[in-house]
């Protein structure tokens, strides 16, 4: 019997500062909800239950609402970090926050900070570890979830900005308001190869969600 195919869904989304707070509990369930329709889209393309793993940086919001919904489902979780584990932990700044973070780091199967190499590459200025982080999520993801308000990129490694390189590489997008509004399943130009994984993973996605074209405001800052 042959192994099953890995499908890699990444997360990206704003902090809880920009998500109002009405509507987190709706967000937080639209992403559980995406991570039960990657599952069955894994299933109808391949035939057999897909091993699905979740990349998050495990940041406040959006991040966080991935990472739990992933792991009560049995996914693995793969963290990618804009610095160390211990720099990082200052970004977060009531202990509640980092007992959450120190939860999700020991859930972690790997745990990414990006390399120096990686930082000086993409360049920013202090933005450039966040950057660094967006590109190392989407590196080897079919799947997107991004929890995005539908505003243009502020600076380098904003939600916006990781959505566009998505696509751009050619994986799939979903596109969760944050403001409300029904998440809407957003694919590249050209589509993925007609027969590819990320090709009928589309098809069968577009069975849950509408299509629709990248907005102007996903866009690389």
């Amino acid at each position: 019997m042959s192994n099953p195919r890995t499908l890699i869904v990444a997360v990206t989304g704003h902090r809880l500062n920009q998500l109002p707070e009405a509507e987190r509990p709706r967000i937080a369930a639209e992403i559980d909800s995406c991570l039960g329709a990657a599952e069955d889209a894994g299933r109808a393309v391949t035939g057999a239950p897909a091993r699905c793993v979740l990349h998050s940086a495990i940041a406040e919001g959006a991040d966080r609402y991935a990472a739990d919904a992933a792991l009560a489902r049995g996914w693995r979780l793969v963290t990618p970090l804009p610095f160390s584990v211990e720099r990082y932990e200052e970004d977060f700044e009531d202990e509640a926050s980092k007992e959450h973070y120190q939860r999700l780091l020991w859930a972690s199967r790997r745990v990414l900070p990006v390399s120096a190499e990686l930082v000086e590459k993409v360049g920013g200025g202090g933005a450039a570890p966040y950057a660094a982080v967006g590109r190392a999520l989407i590196e080897k993801a079919d799947l997107l979830l991004c929890v995005w308000n539908g505003l243009p990129p502020k600076g380098p490694g904003g939600t916006s900005e990781v959505a566009a390189l998505m696509l751009e590489k050619g994986g799939l997008v979903l596109w969760i308001p944050a403001q409300g509004g029904e998440t809407k399943l957003v694919g590249p130009a050209p589509l993925p190869r007609a027969g590819s994984f990320r090709r009928k993973l589309h098809e069968a996605l577009s069975q849950h969600f509408d299509r629709a074209a990248r907005p102007p405001e996903m866009r690389v800052a």
